[in-house]
């Protein structure tokens, strides 16, 4: 599409398209009471090995904006700059074609480089939906959420945790997509997460676990830890995962990856300040009484 419209007509559009084309009112079950607008930061580390030694780092950092959001019944949609992840993967013989699609499929705006897509819920099954309702992709189901699914970074900005029937997996016995047995799997769930020295209510999830593979020209064993935290309402706070390639064979690393999905301080909200002083002083006071009774004890 040439010379997409401004950012604001497209948030009209979007709340009218919505309202218009089915007559459905929103329900707050399925998705929460969200902010208009969020946005985070991205950082990507990745270390490569040499005979077991550190030979190469690189780092890649972006931003994602979020806005316009917009919640409708079984539905959530949003407009964002993260074009890239969604747009090419379709042939067409011409331009127009191509510009026709993204205008109708995705709302494709050029000046501000975004589109809109949404998530849907049907039943119990988890659906990533472009404008035309098109499913863009179908990973998870909602009554048994697998956190490894977030790792495509906008597949989960938004969970429908409301929703009756949503959990999180908590038994994961197989990697996918090869299905190899899982080893040392550890998961760690809380109802409330520390960031930036907030503490927030939500949910924390952290697992991690290993798996081996011999398609390779030795013996690898990957190793991945994955961090999410989640507000009440099913809002992304942070993201991150590892995974650590290591040579079985030759009993060193081989390559070291770590990416961290954070949102914006701005954008959090509802969180308490933490303060390390008064464990400090608690700390402090019982080292001195104790001290002080040793003391005592040792005197008398």
């Amino acid at each position: 599409m040439r010379g997409g419209s401004k950012t604001y007509s497209y948030g009209i559009a979007l709340v009218l398209f919505l309202v218009c084309s089915s007559g459905i009112q929103t329900q707050g079950e399925t998705w929460g009471n969200y902010a208009s607008m969020y946005e985070y930061s991205d950082l990507v580390t990745t270390i490569y090995y040499e005979n077991g030694e550190k030979a190469h780092e690189a780092t890649f950092e972006d931003t994602l904006k979020v806005w316009n959001v917009t919640t409708v019944s079984d539905k959530v949609y949003f407009r964002t700059n993260f074009t890239p992840y969604f747009m090419g993967l379709m042939h067409f013989e011409t331009q127009d074609e191509y510009d026709t699609y993204l205008s109708e499929h995705y709302w494709y705006d050029n000046v501000t480089d975004s589109m809109s897509i949404g998530y849907s819920v049907v039943g119990t099954d988890f659906y990533f939906v472009d404008m035309m309702d098109s499913i863009l992709s179908y990973d998870g189901i909602i009554s048994d959420f697998d956190i490894r699914l977030i790792g495509h970074k906008m597949y989960g900005l938004f969970l429908p945790v409301n929703h009756s029937s949503f959990n999180f997996k908590t038994d994961y016995t197989t990697s996918f997509p090869s299905e190899k047995p899982l080893h040392d799997v550890n998961l760690k769930q809380k109802d409330t997460f520390t960031l930036d020295k907030m503490r927030y209510s939500g949910y924390y999830l952290n697992l991690e676990y290993s798996y081996f593979s011999t398609g390779i020209s030795f013996e690898a064993r990957f190793d991945f830890s994955i961090e999410l935290m989640y507000s009440s309402i099913g809002e992304l706070y942070y993201y991150k995962i590892t995974f650590l390639v290591y040579n079985e064979d030759d009993k060193e690393n081989v390559e070291y990856t770590e990416v961290k999905f954070s949102l914006n301080p701005e954008y959090k909200v509802n969180g308490t300040e933490v303060s390390w002083v008064s464990p400090l002083i608690i700390l402090g006071s019982l080292m001195i009484v104790t001290y002080a009774y040793t003391r005592f004890r040792r005197d008398h």
